[in-house]
């Protein structure tokens, strides 16, 4: 039984990485104190400094497998301004990372379509806007003679930006995606509702 048991038990544990996080996101048209426009307008003979529109972000994998290697597919990166408006897009090219293994994308991304005055008037008055980063890519494992088939990874994180232009969690901020931790506690409680048949029959 105790076998079985760590059968099943190595079997859910196989795969539990890799890990994704926002280590920083930085929004220059939101920070208060020191702006940094890209250029001047001279429409209609004036200097408006319009708003820079850029994301900037520090993005990091983490491959926690033990033993293994992950192939990451293309990972494509959403930038949204709420939970639904996505502003921007951004690809890391497929790429292989070893065991333990930690990789960054320090970036910068132009955003369109960001209510800009709606959030500047936000974090003027105290309060925090909200970006959402999504992540959307296939890794693979390799498996001492091959790669595993590509499972489809589909997660997220809300980022509040105050008026630093920083996010507020001074913390690592990780994707997750709460689909995927209901299989997982589904496959768990399976799993345990297995050795206890076991046990039983023994």
């Amino acid at each position: 039984v105790i076998s079985i048991y760590a059968a099943l038990t190595l079997e859910v544990n196989l795969h539990q990485g890799p890990r994704f996080y926002i280590k920083e996101f930085y929004v220059p048209a939101l920070d208060l104190i020191s702006q940094s426009p890209i250029t001047t307008s001279n429409n209609n003979n004036n200097n408006t400094l319009p708003i820079n529109p850029c994301l900037f972000f520090d993005f990091a994998f983490v491959n926690i497998e033990n033993e293994h290697i992950v192939r990451y597919g293309d990972a494509n990166l959403t930038f949204s301004y709420g939970r639904n408006n996505a502003v921007a897009n951004y690809v890391v090219r497929s790429f292989d990372q070893g065991s333990w293994e930690v990789d960054y994308r320090r970036e910068v991304v132009e955003s369109r379509g960001v209510p800009w005055e709606d959030a500047v008037k936000a974090v003027s008055n105290g309060s925090t806007v909200v970006f959402r980063v999504d992540l959307a890519v296939p890794p693979k494992f390799w498996e001492g003679m091959w790669y595993s088939k590509k499972k489809g990874v589909r997660i997220g994180a809300d980022v509040e930006v105050d008026g630093t232009g920083l996010k507020v969690k001074r913390n690592d901020i990780r994707l997750n995606s709460a689909a995927s931790h209901r299989r997982v506690g589904i496959h768990v409680l399976f799993l345990s509702l297995l050795v206890a048949w076991k046990c039983l029959c023994f």
